[in-house]
């Protein structure tokens, strides 16, 4: 009897696991805190850093780029008795190199490509690194940025058919992607 009463509870365990491993598992809930904080551009994590004067991060921590006397520097630079400009002049070639930088400080160490567009009015365009007379600029321009390096842009602006009073305006829009740069 006691053989058949443990041939029982042997049977009973087995299904009773058989059961149990075989339930599909429909639920699960759980509270987690997520913390991110805004920050201005050359605080972020991919940062985008002013490097000259008429480059800066505004109120709204935005990069802007403000050749005029709007620009939140130029009063600064004006009260220090710097020789400053209030513009462009009308069908010109400017180039200014260095204008702001892209950095990439990710916490884990990878390859980024950003891919960089203005939008707007005007012939604007920019480059990367130092110009030389083969530089071109473009209106789309893509760099791969190594973990922890600044790779630093340039502007072109041609105000050929502008006349005096005339403004350019636009927007840069910025898209980082994981891994390099394709290359054609």
């Amino acid at each position: 009897m006691k053989k058949i009463l443990g041939i029982f509870m042997l049977i009973a365990g087995i299904l009773i696991a058989v059961t149990a491993s075989s339930a599909t598992f429909a639920y699960f809930e759980a509270d987690r805190e997520v913390h991110i904080e805004m920050v201005p551009d050359d605080d972020e994590l991919i940062d985008l850093v002013p490097l000259q004067p008429y480059a800066y991060i505004n109120d709204n921590g935005m990069l802007v780029i403000d050749l005029s006397m709007q620009n939140a520097n130029y009063w600064e630079l004006f009260l220090e008795n710097l020789t400053i400009g209030k513009g462009v002049s009308p069908d010109s070639i400017y180039v200014f190199e260095h204008v702001f930088g892209v950095s990439n400080h990710l916490w884990e160490n990878v390859t980024i490509c950003m891919h960089i567009e203005y939008s707007g009015s005007g012939a604007i365009s920019f480059f990367e690194g130092e110009y030389t007379n083969e530089t071109v600029g473009v209106d789309e321009l893509e760099i791969t940025i190594l973990p922890g390096e600044t790779v630093e842009i340039g502007m072109i602006i041609d105000s050929e058919g502008l006349d005096d009073g005339d403004a350019l305006s636009g927007t840069l829009n910025f898209d980082a992607v994981l891994g390099e740069c394709d290359v054609e």
